[in-house]
């Protein structure tokens, strides 16, 4: 199929056409890139782009043997609160695959609680500075799927 598109293209010598970069085996190249515009982004066995993979020119190539997974809502909740460098503003608290943690905790004001699989908080499970944290488990069994 790649060297088809290839060919096809080619023949109809579209000029600034991206031009499919195939293996010797005639299967597309993980990593490909558009000698026109510079930019290039990761495509699966079957030529299709993945999502957030795209990079402009002059930048680092993508990583096609393990391409990055998407943020998750609550990493990017996290990184734009970080980049910003917001004092005192509450950080959520991911876990290792993205998800929310389900006990959240504001540094700045000693604040905890927990929160359902969307970030949101559970009623009821705020608890002030220099008490018992709340019981995310017991709280979270009707929220979290």
């Amino acid at each position: 199929k790649c060297e088809q598109e290839r060919d096809n293209v080619t023949v109809k010598h579209m000029i600034g056409a991206f031009i499919p970069q195939c293996d010797e085996e005639g299967h597309y190249r993980p990593l490909q890139c558009h000698p026109s515009t510079g930019y290039c982004w990761c495509v699966n066995s079957t030529g299709q782009k993945i999502e957030g993979t795209n990079t402009p020119p002059g930048t680092k190539t993508p990583n096609c043997e393990a391409p990055e997974r998407r943020k998750t809502k609550c990493e990017q909740e996290r990184d734009n609160v970080t980049v910003k460098h917001m004092i005192g503003a509450f950080i959520p608290q991911c876990d290792e695959e993205g998800h929310y943690r389900p006990l959240q905790c504001h540094p700045s004001t000693g604040y905890c609680w927990c929160v359902d699989c969307m970030g949101r908080e559970i009623a009821g499970t705020n608890t002030p500075p220099g008490t018992k944290t709340p019981n995310c488990k017991a709280a979270g069994k009707k929220q979290w799927h």
